[in-house]
């Protein structure tokens, strides 16, 4: 921190001190403007600063983590499989695009572009899980009333369609390897919940 002449102070203070209340008291009427505008300046070089910090905008890439982070990830359950599907996609998008930074560039810049794909593929594992988790909740719905509509496959009826034809067929193989392949769920997990070993 720099040293203020405390003598070089006080010597102006006394030295031009008298003058600068005279001016004061004689000019008294002038103050009150001379301060507003002293303070209008003060509030407008305030606001540029703010407006210069403002127009600094994140990457899309940020703006994009932080919408799924904060608002995407934690309402999954409230979400319809088309949903689910989009959101897969574009995050399997957004690791694609990633992956050139990867191959090609200086070392600082692959290893940040790691860093931000680790991230963007948490969000995807996520999601994917929720995907098959609620997949499987609905088919197993499905199976335990054939005749009701899945609210959750709208737009994807040729799933619940398969399904209930090969429920007609009664044929446990088929209805393993349907539900092994759609929600990527373990044989006995399907076996115990679906009651197939049994038939």
């Amino acid at each position: 921190m720099a040293k203020i002449p405390v003598k070089l102070v006080a010597d102006l203070a006394i030295k031009h001190g008298p003058k600068v209340v005279d001016q004061i008291a004689k000019n008294s009427h002038l103050i009150k403007p001379a301060v507003d505008k002293i303070d209008q300046f003060a509030k407008r070089q305030n606001k540029r600063k703010d407006e210069k910090v403002a127009s600094r905008s994140t990457p899309y890439l940020e703006q994009q983590y932080k919408l799924y982070n904060d608002e995407i990830l934690p309402n999954l359950d409230t979400c319809q499989r088309n949903e689910l599907v989009s959101y897969k996609l574009d995050v399997q998008k957004t690791l694609f695009q990633m992956n050139p930074d990867k191959k090609s560039g200086p070392k600082p810049k692959v290893v940040l572009s790691n860093k931000k794909s680790k991230k963007w593929e948490q969000v995807l594992s996520q999601i994917e899980g929720k995907l098959s988790a609620k997949d499987y909740e609905e088919y197993l719905n499905l199976y335990h009333n054939p005749e009701s509509e899945s609210v959750y496959f709208q737009g994807y009826e040729q799933n619940t369609t398969i399904f209930k034809k090969l429920l007609a067929e009664n044929d446990s193989g088929k209805i393993r390897e349907f539900l092994s392949n759609q929600t990527n769920m373990d044989t006995q997990d399907i076996n115990r919940d679906f009651f197939l070993e049994f038939s």
